[in-house]
């Protein structure tokens, strides 16, 4: 595997296809856990600084965000214990299930997951200000594309038969850690967002 840009972004697109052909490349590459924690760190530092000026182009208003979520700094925090805790599950959750996955396999497709995610935001920030429509249908795909890798890579991580039920078990975790998400963010001071009067 070369990693020049050129050779990525053709792994990139051929994730769609054939996600479970590039998760074996990926995890075939044996990098060590110490190397993948560095490129999980630097993947969490481009998403913060992406954020960043994604706040700046369009800017939120900072009551609804939130004292805490407003600096950059602990938005950096979050970010990371997110990756962190997707890539902790995905290893435990999926042993506790009988996989047989390793926890180097968990963080190398979080790490991939970010990479081509920063790569769909660049593009749905620049889409955003020439064709709002078109970023959005790219923001509702990314969402179905995250499913779609996430499912794939787990299950060629873990060895499991059934993709169905791989992404059954997925959508469980994420409602759950959603809730949870939710109760930590009005913790933090986060308000929901009020729709205007009609």
């Amino acid at each position: 595997m070369q990693f020049t840009p050129g050779y990525l972004f053709g792994m990139a697109l051929q994730t769609v296809p054939e996600p479970r052909k590039v998760a074996r490349d990926l995890f075939d590459l044996g990098l060590s856990r110490e190397t993948l924690w560095t490129a999980l760190l630097l993947m969490v530092v481009l998403a913060t600084g992406l954020s960043v000026i994604a706040d700046i182009l369009f800017p939120i208003d900072a009551q609804l965000m939130g004292p805490l979520l407003s600096n950059p700094a602990t938005l950096g925090l979050i970010e990371g214990a997110v990756m962190f805790g997707l890539a902790t599950a995905i290893h435990v959750i999926g042993r506790l299930l009988g996989g047989q996955g390793t926890l180097e396999n968990a963080i190398m497709t979080v790490v991939w997951m970010e990479f081509i995610f920063l790569g769909l935001q660049v593009v749905t920030v620049i889409l955003t200000l020439i064709a709002p429509a078109m970023a959005a249908l790219l923001m509702f795909a990314s969402v179905f594309f995250f499913f779609w890798v996430l499912t794939h890579f787990t299950v060629e991580n873990h060895g499991f038969q059934s993709a169905g039920l791989v992404f059954t078990s997925i959508l469980i975790f994420m409602v759950l850690a959603v809730f949870a998400l939710s109760f930590i963010l009005v913790l933090l001071g986060v308000e929901p967002i009020e729709l205007p009067a009609q």
